[in-house]
């Protein structure tokens, strides 16, 4: 996904897969988490990728499912695709990380393609090699549900990550071209509905996921997810808690609030969730402020949170980002100083989304996860801990 995940597309269709699957470590599983790994490499440096409850990554990693079953029964396991584009070289197993291929496309159906009143295609400025494709055209969407159909039966899959299904025209275009079919976010929004109002119910009568990864905003999102939550299986959200794949600052205040209300609306829905963050692989503070805020809203049955590293090949089982305190035990609170804080039945999750350092006094002592015991923690803006359950005495 890394920002979108479409920003791959062009760089995986250059890459290899491994001709032998990677042995899956029998790391104990732990509720509520993810990983999401697209690029070359990830899945190497990922051995615990399974021990999840959801592993999204390329078509052509499916080498690694046979291994990732046996250790990790439970797993769901997502093969990606582009929603609205198309990318102009396949990887070298011939498969491509979108629903079409340009190949077919560009022989039997140019009409397919994004193109100005000139008839020029377009291309996205932010990922050369990506070409935007008529979403609302039926032929298109029959050809995308056929070809991901057929790749999803072909091995073990559970369903499917669908990028980029866009409420409006998010991507910029190489030259400031303007598409002559989908020329507005109003037509984008229409064309995304077509799609997947026909999509989505086809691979779920098939027997698969249909995960779509959704563009919304702090005023769209519960219409968004109110008007096509029947289409889907579930959602996708990137940028949970920050913007950007760098270390970088987080959401505080009304940004970060409106993400927390998402989750807890797919939560409440039962609606599986896989909730992103992209930075460092030592931003320990980004990733206990992702887990932290997810598991205040987690129903404790659906969806995951996902931690993307911003570093290539590095692993995607951050310690910070996979902290398991079992399953909740209250509801989340929050506090008069504008903290939060939910019971667990392993430990508590205390988050300050605000601008300003808070003083937290906690109700028994608890364990930070380096083993310090604490009765009071100081949390800076933005930041969250994770702290463990100690038995009681006696």
């Amino acid at each position: 996904m890394r920002a979108p995940v479409a920003v791959l597309l062009a760089v995986a269709a250059l890459v290899v897969a491994p001709t032998t699957p990677a042995s899956a470590a029998a790391r104990p599983h732990v509720p509520g988490t993810g990983v999401v790994a697209l690029d070359w490499g990830d899945l190497d440096k990922t051995p615990d990728a399974a021990a999840g409850d959801y592993v999204v990554m390329q078509s052509w990693e499916y080498p690694r499912i046979p291994a990732y079953r046996a250790a990790h029964p439970h797993v769901r396991i997502l093969m990606y695709k582009d929603v609205s584009a198309t990318v102009d070289r396949p990887h070298e197993t011939g498969l491509y990380p979108t629903g079409v291929s340009y190949a077919d496309a560009d022989q039997h159906h140019p009409e397919w393609f994004l193109t100005d009143a000139h008839g020029t295609r377009l291309e996205w400025a932010d990922y050369p090699g990506l070409h935007p494709m008529d979403v609302g055209n039926r032929g298109y969407q029959r050809a995308w549900l056929r070809g991901v159909l057929r790749e999803l039966r072909a091995h073990d899959w559970d369903g499917v990550v669908l990028d980029d299904t866009l409420t409006s025209l998010s991507h910029p275009v190489v030259d400031d071209l303007r598409s002559t079919r989908i020329p507005d976010d109003a037509t984008m929004y229409r064309a995304t509905q077509s799609f997947l109002s026909r999509v989505g119910p086809g691979l779920m009568a098939a027997g698969f996921l249909a995960i779509s990864n959704v563009t919304v905003q702090w005023n769209t999102w519960s219409s968004v997810l109110s008007a096509w939550a029947p289409y889907v299986s579930g959602w996708e959200d990137e940028y949970f808690v920050k913007w950007g794949q760098d270390t970088g600052s987080r959401f505080v205040g009304a940004d970060w609030e409106w993400k927390m209300r998402l989750a807890a609306w797919c939560a409440a829905h039962r609606v599986p969730l896989l909730a992103v963050t992209y930075s460092s692989a030592s931003d320990a503070a980004a990733q206990t402020y992702h887990r932290a805020t997810w598991l205040l809203t987690w129903n404790g049955r659906t969806g995951a949170s996902v931690f993307v590293p911003s570093e290539l090949r590095a692993s995607h089982w951050q310690p910070r980002a996979t902290v398991d305190l079992g399953r909740p035990a209250g509801p989340r609170v929050r506090h008069a100083d504008g903290t939060w804080t939910r019971r667990y039945a392993g430990g508590l999750v205390v988050v300050n989304p605000g601008a300003t350092s808070r003083l937290v006094a906690l109700e028994r002592d608890y364990a930070r996860l380096d083993g310090t015991r604490v009765r009071e923690l100081r949390l800076g803006p933005a930041s969250a801990a994770l702290l463990r359950r100690l038995p009681r005495a006696g």
